[in-house]
């Protein structure tokens, strides 16, 4: 079977295609990588370069030497230069030209998808939101990074002060170059290979979708190979740390309770402290190791609220903190009393992404448990990744001071075109003046506008007179992006809804999907809304010009900046004007255009907003029938799935037996008919329903009878429910129930449990009168 490559601009359109459609390409590339070529057509003087239609429906592709297909477009006849392949005239130099290197840009450099039809055999969800998971790496990303790598595990001298920086490699890379891809597959791909001790550690908000990755899902499966996030893996190689470490809620209220007992209370109000101040507290005021900050340009920025956050005494911290552990202090335990390696044989990777978000101390505790590790006779390697630029937390430390090697930089940008970067950096460059007045050290370089992926169109800007007016915008671009097709499928709904990215907006709308920079951080979307990004008073901040960064490349393709002429008067003070090169359009317009291009979203980012969808549309009758898919995505699992569904029958109960009969006939998902049943008060039903999936699907088959099973015992019904379970496990384990023996017998199954009762007491009355 021949493997599928889809760039992410055939992925473009084929998310923008009707339902229909979406399963004629998945025909014609089911059947491709088959290597069936019914109806298909070559370029002339190309014949690598072929088109393959059906009906209407056209995809354009090209053979790689390898023999992997690539799809290079997908779409509707007359979208899809049909003229190039279907005229006599076949001097089409700029179409040629397009398909030979879309936007410009050569096919190996093109952010790149695989699909296997066996792994990935549900295509809708693949399209919408699973393909992310399968990226294959560009030419220049293992241009960058094999070789450095390939040195880094050829090293294999006996530790000393200078060879341990040998062992260690530092990634600096600016938005869109694909560092978190390049930390994921890499790390795969050197466990595979070398058979190592793989420790993979990233923030939680990224954990979950990296944990998707195909290659990730083969690599868990061994015991040597760790996805944790760093919290995970103190409690891993040091167990004693495991359930003494605090929450992020348990540092903040202990800060809080020592502010109460401050030198000078009235400088500092309690109820005003936020976890910032923690991560300022641990930063600058425990960690008395660093000493000179005259260069730290976060601290130098921070330095009135770190004066007083100094006021706070220590001790009142620990005991607000009764005895458990803050990051601080685990850290200063890892690096003073190192572990033992975890493993006893192999040697043993650790590669750390988005360590711009680690305070000093985590980092160097980190390294300490590498060198002694070295020490200890286990090999170890270090692979660090991160950007400075895009920190979103006030942390303290820079990539000179942990004194290892230079940073490697990964520079081509795959995310953001050229007006989108040329906008974005405007603010690196307000980050970078603010550091340089506070004496601090040169921030790194952003991506320059010669790396952009493509040139894309200008970025657009909407100017509203007031907050009141921009949040009507809001509302009107919720209510007209709504689309009548998607009106049962919520994942493809939530594709097609506009990606808002906002620091401070706390509001929901059904038709928007609305992030803050810790939610949006990670994530990239084809087109997006940059709403209220300039709110405030004075000059902007270096942690706002670094938010500001971050939010700002999260669009590929287009970007609509909606401001307040409050926000533009703000940065008015800047001499330059930032908006100049931004076409300035009107809210019809601004809708029009931020609505055409459809993007993926991570559903693990609004779980709660789920299951309210959800229940909405249980509450009104007309159910999602992609429901369970969306759970699914969103983590939704285990108890927490099954309260949900009791939630949901309790909306559903309310609907006459007529509807839902209506609903059950429509959809051919079986666990969303099984729940139509389950509100029907037809468990029996349920289970035949379910016993559909007992050699498809025996997990979800399992789930599915321990539900109805968890039903029938809320109901009072211990027998019916023992008659679930017994076809799940051995039936004798029900035997303290009345007349089991007769009633739990396999070949009784499908018999009323009234009729069941009945004879067994039959059976047992003329059993006695025998024996008298």
């Amino acid at each position: 079977m021949l493997q599928v490559k889809i760039i992410r601009a055939a992925f473009r359109e084929i998310q923008k295609l009707p339902l229909p459609d979406l399963n004629k390409v998945y025909e014609i590339l089911r059947c491709l990588s088959q290597e069936e070529q019914t109806d298909t057509k070559f370029l002339s003087g190309y014949d690598n370069l072929k088109r393959t239609r059906a009906g209407n429906l056209r995809v354009i592709w090209q053979r790689e030497p390898s023999s992997d297909i690539v799809v290079i477009k997908a779409g509707l006849r007359g979208d899809v230069y049909d003229d190039a392949f279907d005229s006599r005239d076949r001097d089409c130099p700029i179409i040629i030209t397009e398909l030979l290197k879309p936007q410009g840009t050569e096919l190996a450099e093109h952010p790149t998808y695989k699909w296997n039809q066996q792994q990935d055999s549900d295509w809708y969800k693949f399209v919408y939101s699973t393909y992310r998971y399968s990226p294959i790496l560009t030419q220049y990303q293992r241009k960058v990074l094999e070789e450095p790598l390939r040195t880094l595990f050829a090293y294999n001298q006996w530790l000393t002060a200078d060879t341990f920086r040998n062992r260690v490699c530092i990634v600096q890379s600016a938005p869109g170059t694909g560092k978190t891809v390049c930390a994921t597959l890499f790390a795969c791909e050197i466990h595979k290979q070398h058979e190592c001790n793989t420790m993979l550690i990233l923030p939680e908000a990224l954990r979950g979708d990296i944990a998707e990755y195909s290659e990730v899902k083969q690599a868990s499966t061994q015991e040597n190979f760790w996805l944790v996030t760093f919290r995970e893996w103190m409690g891993r190689i040091k167990p004693e740390l495991q359930n003494n470490l605090a929450s992020s809620d348990e540092e903040l209220y202990a800060l809080r309770e020592a502010t109460k007992f401050a030198s000078q209370p009235r400088r500092l109000n309690f109820k005003k402290i936020t976890y910032r101040d923690v991560l300022l507290y641990q930063s600058f005021v425990l960690d008395t190791a660093v000493d000179n900050q005259t260069r730290n340009a976060i601290y130098q920025v921070n330095r009135e609220q770190i004066e007083k956050l100094n006021q706070i005494n220590q001790q009142r911290w620990f005991s607000a903190l009764s005895g458990r552990k803050c990051r601080a202090n685990a850290a200063e335990e890892l690096a003073k009393n190192p572990p033992l390696p975890p493993f006893n044989n192999g040697w043993t990777l650790l590669v750390i992404d988005e360590a711009q978000d680690f305070m000093l101390c985590e980092l160097q505790a980190l390294i300490a448990v590498c060198q002694a590790w070295l020490e200890q006779g286990h090999s170890t390697y270090l692979l660090l990744l991160g950007d400075l630029n895009q920190r979103i937390q006030p942390t303290d430390f820079d990539w000179g001071q942990l004194r290892l090697k230079e940073p490697i930089k990964l520079e081509k940008n795959y995310r953001n075109s050229r007006h989108i970067l040329e906008f974005a950096n405007q603010f690196w460059n307000i980050a970078q003046h603010i550091s340089k007045n506070f004496h601090g050290k040169h921030l790194p370089l952003p991506a320059s506008l010669e790396d952009a992926f493509e040139v894309g169109e200008p970025v657009h800007l909407l100017e509203c007179s007031s907050h009141e007016e921009a949040l009507k915008f809001l509302q009107q671009l919720a209510q007209e992006s709504e689309r009548e097709e998607d009106g049962r499928y919520l994942l493809r709904y939530l594709t097609n809804a506009v990606k808002v990215v906002s620091p401070k907006l706390d509001i929901s709308y059904n038709n928007l999907v609305i992030l803050n920079a810790e939610q949006a951080k990670g994530r990239e979307f084809e087109a997006c809304v940059a709403f209220h990004l300039f709110d405030g008073t004075g000059e902007p901040s270096l942690e706002e010009c670094f938010q500001w960064y971050t939010l700002l490349t999260r669009a590929r393709s287009r970007l609509l900046v909606v401001v307040t002429s409050e926000e533009l008067n703000r940065l008015k003070c800047h001499e330059r004007n930032f908006f100049e090169k931004c076409a300035r359009i009107d809210c019809q317009t601004a809708i029009n255009w931020i609505t055409e291009f459809a993007c993926d979203v991570d559903l693990t980012q609004m779980t709660a907003d789920i299951q309210q969808r959800l229940w909405s549309r249980c509450e009104s009758g007309n159910l999602y029938w992609d429901t369970y898919l969306v759970l699914e995505l969103a983590a939704v699992r285990e108890e927490n799935l099954y309260k949900w569904e009791q939630e949901a029958i309790a909306s559903l109960s309310k609907h006459s037996q007529q509807h839902l009969q209506d609903e059950l006939n429509k959809t051919h998902s079986i666990s969303l008919r099984c729940l139509l049943l389950r509100a029907m008060q037809r468990s029996w039903q349920a289970v035949t329903e379910a016993y559909q999936l007992k050699n498809s699907d025996f997990p979800e088959y399992q789930r599915l009878l321990n539900s109805i099973a968890q039903d029938l015992e809320a109901k009072g019904l211990p027998y019916e429910a023992a008659r679930v379970k017994a076809r799940l496990s051995d039936r004798n384990q029900h035997q303290n129930l009345p007349f089991w023996e007769e009633i739990g017998h396999p070949s009784n199954q499908f018999k009323p449990l009234v009729t069941l009762l009945c004879e067994a007491f039959i059976s047992r009355i003329s059993h006695l009168n025998e024996n008298r």
